[in-house]
């Protein structure tokens, strides 16, 4: 695996079900392994915490939040712990994984917005703009 795309989403999920067709189209198109992990609900994956859900952790907003958020954590900080305690998970997301040489590394694009047919098609076209730069990097070409 040098480098996929996997799109964890919930078998409910409106906009999780808008954007799988696009993944789908642009990783065809791109020739990068795609795959769909089916995480809320009733899933068989429904017990992993999803690759968003990290974020909801004040440590995470200490380490890698932007200075807004660091300021804020003290307000935050209680609905931080709520959504950690109820394992609260956004669906749809977008992991995009790739080994540099040294280790994995991954980029996670929490959510989708397809109520503005403008927004989804900006969206489809930097995602794939995104993956065709990483797949010349990592493969080198």
């Amino acid at each position: 695996m040098l480098l996929e795309v996997i799109l964890e989403a919930d078998v409910r999920c409106p906009r999780c079900r808008a954007v799988y067709p696009l993944l789908r189209r642009i990783c065809d198109d791109l020739n990068i392994p795609f795959t769909v992990k089916y995480m809320g609900g009733r899933a068989v994956a429904s017990h992993e915490e999803s690759a968003a859900s990290r974020t909801f952790s004040p440590r995470w907003v200490e380490r890698w939040g932007l200075r807004e958020h660091k300021r804020s954590l003290g307000k935050l900080a209680p609905i931080l712990a709520y959504l950690q305690r109820i394992g609260a998970q956004t669906f749809p997301n977008i992991v995009i994984r790739w080994h540099d040489g040294v280790r994995v590394k991954e980029i996670v694009i929490r959510g989708y917005d397809d109520s503005d047919e403008e927004r989804a098609r900006r969206f489809a076209a930097n995602l794939y703009m995104l993956l065709k730069t990483l797949k010349q990097v990592v493969y080198r070409r």
